[in-house]
């Protein structure tokens, strides 16, 4: 394999999503080349075998931490360590399984000897369970080891195992999304309300959500999320653009959530905003973004930003450099090219001044196959 092969056949061939790539690349798994004549990330042939490599090691829920010790030692002594590792921890969740099937068997004989037939039963079995799990919690509990403690323990260890190998298939994702439209870009407040009030469709607006999403952000897997800034705009202007462009997209799992539990709510439900396009992209069934010509959010933004780097108590020199250096970095972010939201072939609707929202709800309206109202 002489030849370079682009990052979309890579992601279609391999079942893997470009931001998956990224964020190998960015770990130094793999490395990409990009050639004059194609914007994209490219892979050669000993890029393709390292990825082969990382998806099998990841098959076997191998972290990204020991496959970046695998791939930078020579010879074979860490990786036998790190799979001789997962085998105690496959032996541990046996014993694990096994400890909770004796308690359920516990539980069995325990029910079979009282009479459940009597809610009082039930509930003092309750009681009792909530009561010893309080005691735990709080590092009270000094009675002998009994079924409901040591479960506790034992689920608790198994849902910490479960958590670290869970993956819904991207399929599975876009079934319980079929119904929820993703409508963003410049003025798209004012299309996705007109299209919720049409259609009876629960609006979800992101950036209303932000603060929430903020609240339960874990530094660990969220880490621009959980990032302090105490003043966005007197951020440096590439700083400013990591943040935003990170914050979409560690919230973006969140959203997804949301939109999940909103579906079984409602017949319909329009995502509005900011959302990781490379995130959706394989499990969205709806996507439109929408450009207003006559839109001056991004100047507005710059603008704001601008008169934040002018009060600063910095030299006339610094300001003019840091001004420059805004206009560089975020002049580009024009809503004409939304987060590289083109290159996926997304629908783009142009809302002119010879349109209204009625007008461009139309065509959203069209294009999603929604019937009239």
């Amino acid at each position: 394999m002489s030849e370079l092969i682009k990052i979309r056949e890579i992601s279609l061939k391999y079942d893997i999503s470009a931001r998956a790539l990224k964020y190998y690349e960015d770990m130094g798994l793999i490395t990409s080349t990009r050639s004059g004549d194609y914007a994209y990330r490219m892979y050669d042939e000993a890029a393709v075998k390292r990825i082969e490599q990382i998806l099998i090691l990841r098959k076997l829920n191998i972290s990204i931490k020991d496959i970046q010790r695998i791939f930078s030692t020579a010879g074979s002594e860490v990786v036998l360590e790190v799979l001789g590792k997962k085998v105690e921890d496959i032996d541990e969740e046996v014993s694990l399984l096994h400890e909770l099937k004796e308690i359920v068997l516990e539980f069995i004989r325990q029910i079979e000897q009282a009479d459940f037939g009597k809610d009082s039963d039930v509930k003092q079995l309750y009681d009792k369970a909530k009561e010893i799990e309080s005691q735990l919690v709080n590092g009270e509990y000094t009675g002998n080891p009994s079924p409901v403690h040591r479960l506790f323990e034992v689920t608790q260890k198994l849902e910490q195992k479960a958590v670290s190998r869970l993956q819904i298939p991207d399929n599975v994702l876009k079934r319980l999304l079929q119904n929820v439209y993703f409508i963003w870009g410049s003025n798209s407040i004012a299309v996705a309300d007109e299209l919720g009030r049409r259609y009876g469709f629960f609006v979800y607006h992101t950036c209303q959500y932000r603060h929430i999403h903020f609240q339960h952000a874990d530094p660990q897997f969220q880490p621009e999320l959980s990032r302090d800034v105490p003043d966005f705009f007197l951020l440096d202007p590439e700083d400013a653009m990591q943040k935003e462009l990170g914050t979409v997209h560690d919230y973006t799992p969140m959203v997804i959530m949301d939109l999940i539990k909103l579906t079984a709510q409602y017949e319909g439900v329009i995502c509005e905003n900011d959302i990781d396009i490379e995130s959706i992209i394989q499990i969205a069934t709806h996507m439109v973004n929408i450009y207003d010509s006559n839109d001056r959010g991004m100047d507005i933004f710059i603008d704001g930003y601008e008169n934040q780097i002018r009060s600063r108590d910095i030299s006339g020199n610094e300001k003019e450099r840091l001004i420059r250096q805004l206009h560089a970095v975020w002049g580009n972010g024009k809503p004409d090219s939304p987060r590289g939201a083109n290159p996926y072939g997304i629908k783009q609707i142009i809302w002119d001044e010879h349109s209204t929202v009625e007008q461009t709800a139309d065509m959203v309206a069209e294009y999603f196959g929604l019937s009239h109202a």
